[in-house]
């Protein structure tokens, strides 16, 4: 093997309550849980006492380095995880009159207490300072914590309207603006504002700024130590702006990227659930940053203990996020409190039973650009361009372009997200699925010959832009009307005429967990079928749902603002949308719902995302192979073993026993 998969624990040695058995567990369980690397926190959530001086500072290194010493005499190597930028939260701390920053203020004009102001040259200055004294000791990572962003520093919702923010923004306005009429302006319904352009705009240079000011600050004392980035939730980084590509060359410079995008499910959830969240964080993440980086996902069990999360849930994360491309994980595992390793988890073991298979999966690993199926468009500048509808909540500049991602994975299909662009090479003989405005990023030229050259699903949202663009003949219709979730209207849409699960002309909500409907009218035209209707409660026609054009297929819904597009999982909805995408031979699963294809090349990883056993695996592939090799952890062992695959009507069946969240790779023989 010429790669592993990096091991990287998130530790606490608080200097005050360190001891030698403190040391020697933590020394046993890396040896144990065949750990590459120990993060060592600084300053981190209960101990933390706000932003600290340089002497604060020497404390934890001064309690960290002679432990590093000795990891690195058993070939595991040490990072630094300082756990404060700009501050997540306020907690009772003010700033240090020493360090003499000032702090953030929020669009509505709360003022927070300790998070910083990102645009202060002394926070620069500081930071400057604070990461070149953490260099001092050579860490392998040196991490920016994602409190490096303008959103989310409880109670600041977004952030920074201060006094010197306002005069950045008057200023590049060229007249002097109030925060309320400001902020006013950057929501405001209709097209999109210079005021919205500018706070963007400057939200976004301010983090490149700082990320530049530190990686010099770094390298001039330790050259080979890689600045690397934490990351949240991808659409709320499109709120402030956040530019990856620039963003991560300010970080990392002629280095290897090196990312830890976030991992969802901090406390168990239901796998199902945690299906949807790590498409629409994980691998959009991954997939912004680039695959020519180290991908290093977060699996946190807060608050750290089996009563937060069983351990068969926290390795089942461990070895899905293969499919992410990871090809390393960041574990925080034990409390940041300072009691060190807590055997009683036995997470040693769980770690050592998975690291064969995740070293065989790094040396299988998924390149991102090469995955087949249907590709989801992604863009990280649409908040640019959103056209709000109340112009009150910065949530309404969040890009909703995920829930096809989300949905068609769900559903069994192989997908990958896209990141496209007015500026990006036009895709062609692909099936891509648009949804929210992603479409107001593009000129009515780069649409048209994204429909001329493609296959194109499409939600409710979609259709309205093109409306709004008039370029409603890409889709054959004429006209488009929305109509109020639970309003009396709507309440289900029927496929009449086809049969699915055995049921003839079987229904789905229209009513629950689903948004809005756009009432489309068509033309009458030979290339339109409608695969269902919207009915009302008492059996009237309402008007077309599901429709197949020529080059579209459209499934008209909003976005519910709790739901979001849950009333859509379902397997009448899988049934209709493989049926209405079978010329296109595209790879998917089949009758094996909840479980995750992805195929790239030779490749083909499948993860059960359920709590149910398989008892075989059925999946329709472009090429139907005879035999296979089924690669998956048995134990601690990677077990290889050849299969016969029986072939009937393009529908493939292995033998073989898919255990309840299990993840394997397939490769062709």
């Amino acid at each position: 093997m010429n790669d592993t998969f990096y091991y990287s624990l998130r530790f606490t040695l608080d200097p005050k309550f360190w001891s030698e058995q403190k040391e020697d567990e933590l020394i046993d369980f890396c040896k144990n849980a065949r750990i590459d690397n120990v993060c060592f926190f600084i300053n981190p959530e209960e101990l933390n006492q706000g932003h600290q001086t340089r002497a604060e500072r020497q404390i934890w290194l001064d309690a960290i380095l002679p432990i590093s010493e000795k990891l690195k005499r058993l070939n595991i190597s040490t990072s630094l995880n300082p756990w404060t930028t700009l501050m997540h939260s306020d907690r009772g701390t003010t700033v240090n009159p020493k360090l003499g920053f000032s702090t953030m203020v929020d669009y509505l004009g709360n003022r927070s207490g300790s998070i910083a102001c990102p645009a202060d040259e002394k926070w620069q200055n500081y930071m400057v300072d604070a990461y070149s004294q953490y260099a001092s000791i050579h860490p392998k990572e040196l991490w920016f914590e994602d409190d490096f962003r303008h959103y989310n520093h409880t109670p600041i919702k977004l952030g920074c309207f201060c006094e010197k923010h306002m005069e950045i923004y008057s200023k590049l306005l060229g007249r002097t603006i109030s925060r309320e009429e400001f902020v006013k302006a950057v929501l405001r319904p209709g097209k999109p504002t210079k005021e919205r352009r500018i706070y963007l705009d400057v939200a976004r240079k301010e983090m490149i700024d700082v990320a530049q000011l530190v990686k010099k600050a770094v390298s001039n004392v330790s050259s080979d130590t890689r600045l690397s980035l934490m990351s949240s939730f991808p659409d709320w980084h499109a709120v402030e702006g956040r530019d990856w590509q620039g963003l991560f060359n300010a970080l990392s410079g002629t280095q290897i990227r090196v990312s830890r995008p976030h991992l969802p499910a901090y406390n168990e959830v239901s796998p199902l659930r945690y299906s949807r969240d790590f498409d629409r964080y994980t691998r959009i993440t991954t997939m912004q940053v680039g695959e020519e980086a180290d991908l290093y996902p977060e699996l946190e069990n807060y608050m750290y203990s089996q009563y937060a999360k069983s351990s068969r849930f926290t390795q089942f994360q461990l070895e899905s996020s293969t499919l992410s491309g990871a090809n390393g994980i960041l574990l925080n595992l034990f409390d940041m409190i300072g009691n060190g390793i807590d055997s009683y988890f036995d997470y040693a073991r769980m770690l050592r039973d998975s690291k064969d298979w995740l070293n065989f999966s790094v040396n299988n690993r998924i390149s991102l650009s090469n995955i087949s199926g249907i590709k989801i468009l992604i863009n990280q500048d649409s908040a640019y361009t959103i056209q709000t509808e109340n112009g009150t909540n910065p949530t309404e500049l969040l890009p909703k372009e995920s829930e096809w991602l989300s949905l068609v994975s769900a559903l069994g299909f192989s997908t990958s997200p896209v990141n496209y662009s007015e500026e990006s090479k036009d895709l062609e003989n692909e099936v891509i699925a648009v949804s929210g405005q992603l479409l107001r990023n593009l000129t009515d030229q780069k649409i048209v010959k994204l429909f001329s050259n493609n296959f194109v699903l499409l939600d409710g949202e979609s259709v309205s832009v093109l409306k709004n663009r008039s370029l409603l003949n890409l889709v054959k219709a004429t006209d488009a009307t929305w109509i109020k979730a639970r309003s009396g209207k709507q309440s289900y849409e029927e496929f009449s005429g086809s049969s699915f699960d055995g049921i003839e002309n079987p229904r789905v909500t229209l009513l629950q967990h689903v948004g809005d409907y756009l009432k489309i009218d068509y033309k009458n035209s030979s290339q339109i079928k409608v695969l269902s209707q919207a009915y009302t409660a008492s059996h009237e026609r309402v008007g077309p749902v599901m429709v197949l054009t020529e080059k579209s297929l459209i499934m008209p819904i909003g976005f519910d603002d709790k739901y979001g597009w849950e009333g859509e999982y379902h397997t009448i909805k899988e049934h209709a949308l493989k049926q209405a995408l079978q010329e296109f031979d595209l790879p998917y699963l089949v009758d094996m719902p909840g479980v995750k294809l992805v195929v790239e090349g030779e490749k083909i990883y499948i993860s059960n995302f359920t709590t149910d056993l398989y008892d075989g695996i059925k999946l329709h592939l472009s090429d139907e192979n005879e035999s296979y090799t089924i690669n998956f952890r048995k134990k601690d062992e990677v077990i290889n073993e050849v299969v016969q695959c029986s072939w009937n009507n393009g529908v493939g069946k292995i033998d073989y026993q898919l255990s309840p969240m299990e993840t394997i790779l397939i490769l062709k023989k």
